[in-house]
């Protein structure tokens, strides 16, 4: 029967290109486009895999930039400290300065006050000593009367008095004068630490503005980095833009290479194509496309057994029952496919099959559960699925209904 069927569709085929060359021209062009689609595979292989990276690029830079700013934002109260602490250590070293200062000038006239003491003791010691030891004696002995002796008595206790007093007033300088040098040192101590803070704070003041300006200049470069990417996302949705046009135009190809006037007539039940997975990730009907938004899918995809199990790359694709291999290679946005005749109008497509996956040829026999290829993800594909459709006379029918 199978045979019969093969030998009068070859005839029709023979006797359609007799009568009509240009049923002939359309096949050589559409021959041309298969080698054209062919060859540009792998650039929409490429095309999908970049949109993809560029998309998980995007959020990561995002994630980045808000990173960086949160980084530099954090630094900002740090700075604000260490700038108030660096102006409040500027104003306690110059404080120190200023009393540093005052203390060497008083240090300075207790010294020239010292100098002049010393020299005044000196004088009267030196004065005394070449008087000798009874000048005193001789002074009160050398009196005149009572009164005279009086008066000679509280002269020489004037003089020691006075001796006794600039030597009195000698150590309470040198007394002044020693404790103000160890003001003086404490307060250059002092100085000099709070010199060596306020440089302390100045250098973490400047290496929290350099690793902010660090911040903000990656944050700036990145936020480039995400337009650049956003920019090339752009251009990449318009070739994808382009890749689904190619997909449609192809459906609509297909379409028509297949319109006829068959029954639409399958008899039984069609096998299910892969025997490994019956798990549908995406149903006939409306939907969204990833790649050119809401369309009509015009068969079900059918991906890994369990949500999050193990990929279907490779998995074995069968066919769904008797018939002809029509076609038997790369398809645009179908990617590597197969197509079976079944009789009466009735073709079945399996698409996105695995590179070098296709385990049938153009005018092969097959017969229902025969493996025809391999699951893969070519074409305008986002992973390892198949994607199977039952036309009928070259519309799209809801595979569901056969199966």
């Amino acid at each position: 029967m199978h045979r019969t069927r093969a030998l009068i569709a070859v005839l029709l085929v023979w006797v359609l290109a007799c009568a009509n060359p240009a049923a002939a021209a359309t096949r050589a062009e559409l021959d041309q486009h298969r080698d054209k689609a062919a060859a540009a595979r792998k650039k929409a292989e490429e095309a999908d895999a970049l949109a993809k990276r560029l998309a998980g690029e995007v959020r990561a830079l995002e994630a980045e930039i808000e990173a960086l700013q949160k980084q530099a934002d954090a630094l900002d109260p740090k700075i604000a400290k260490a700038a108030s602490r660096t102006n409040a250590l500027r104003r306690e070293v110059a404080e120190l300065r200023a009393e540093t200062d005052a203390l060497q000038t008083e240090i300075d006239e207790t010294q020239a006050e010292l100098e002049t003491q010393r020299q005044l003791l000196a004088q009267r010691v030196q004065s005394t000593y070449k008087q000798g030891t009874w000048f005193y004696f001789d002074v009160l002995l050398g009196s005149q009367d009572f009164g005279d002796l009086i008066a000679r008595t509280e002269l020489v206790s004037r003089v020691i008095e006075a001796n006794n007093d600039a030597a009195e007033d000698l150590s309470a300088t040198r007394e002044s004068l020693a404790k103000t040098k160890v003001k003086l040192d404490r307060s250059l101590k002092a100085a000099a630490m709070k010199k060596r803070e306020a440089e302390a704070v100045e250098n973490e003041l400047r290496r929290l503005r350099n690793a902010r300006q660090a911040a903000a200049d990656q944050c700036e470069a990145t936020q480039n980095r995400k337009a650049e990417l956003m920019a090339d996302s752009k251009r990449n949705a318009a070739r994808l833009r382009a890749l689904a046009e190619e997909e449609e135009a192809e459906s609509r190809r297909i379409a028509a290479e297949l319109y006829g006037t068959g029954s639409g007539y399958f008899g039984g039940v069609m096998a299910w194509p892969v025997p490994s997975s019956h798990r549908i990730t995406s149903p006939y009907g409306w939907r969204i496309c990833p790649f050119h938004g809401r369309e009509l899918h015009p068969g079900i995809d059918i991906g890994r057994a369990t949500a999050g199990g193990p990929s279907l790359q490779g998995a074995a694709i069968v066919a769904a029952g008797d018939g002809t291999v029509i076609y038997a290679g790369y398809r645009g946005g179908y990617g590597n496919t197969v197509m079976i005749d079944h009789g009466n109008g009735v073709v079945t497509l399996y698409a996105h099959q695995a590179s070098g996956g296709i385990r049938v040829n153009t005018g092969q026999q097959v017969s229902r559960g025969d493996r025809i290829g391999t699951v893969g993800s070519t074409g305008n594909s986002t992973g390892p699925h198949l994607h199977f459709e039952v036309r009928v006379n070259g519309t799209p029918k809801d595979p569901m209904g056969y199966m």
